[in-house]
């Protein structure tokens, strides 16, 4: 039962619909045929034909014209509209909101932990105390008071035998005394 009455409605609707077409064609052709008259090229000449040609081109400018004021009038329409809705908006109090701009996640996080960076780095290194003393300052040392006496007897000896030797004695020493300051460190 219920399958034949929603097929009988379906049916009822398509048959609505065909005559609904009908109708508006019907109009369309009538609508057509008062703005646009039927043509008729029997017995014209060369002449006629031109003054033929010449009334449809107005026809058509004319229309162009028409159908260009009309639209011009219904944008017109739609900005006016757009702009009550807007006042009646403002004066119940709802708000019409905006599109809100879109913006990748990643790209936020990225920027709010490099602002706790910035302000982190900042702070830190502003709360430090200084010292007075460069960082990257070389200890100037003298060499003669401090290096022990022992050691002092040694690069006398190694002198007196370089003398002798030349270049070779030389790096011995530099080497010889490469040693001893890196056995004085370890200990």
């Amino acid at each position: 039962m219920a399958e034949d009455e929603q097929t009988q409605n379906v049916q009822k609707t398509a048959e609505e619909l065909k005559k609904q077409q009908e109708r508006d064609a019907k109009e369309r052709e009538s609508y057509l045929s008062t703005k646009i008259p039927r043509l008729e090229l029997g017995g014209l000449d060369k002449s006629g034909l031109e003054a033929l040609v010449r009334k449809w081109y107005e026809a058509v400018t004319r229309l162009e014209e028409d159908k260009y004021d009309i639209e011009f009038k219904l944008r017109k329409m739609d900005t006016e509209i757009s702009e009550l809705n807007i006042v009646v908006n403002d004066i119940k109090g709802h708000f019409v909101k905006p599109p809100l701009k879109k913006i990748s996640k990643t790209e936020q996080k990225l920027a709010k932990i490099a602002e706790v960076k910035s302000k982190l780095g900042s702070s830190f290194r502003g709360n430090l105390k200084s010292t007075g003393q460069s960082k990257f300052a070389l200890d100037d040392k003298e060499e003669g008071g401090s290096k022990p006496a022992w050691s002092q007897d040694q690069l006398q000896k190694h002198s007196k035998e370089g003398e002798g030797e030349g270049l070779a004695g030389e790096e011995a020493a530099a080497d010889e005394e490469e040693e001893e300051e890196e056995e004085e460190e370890e200990e």
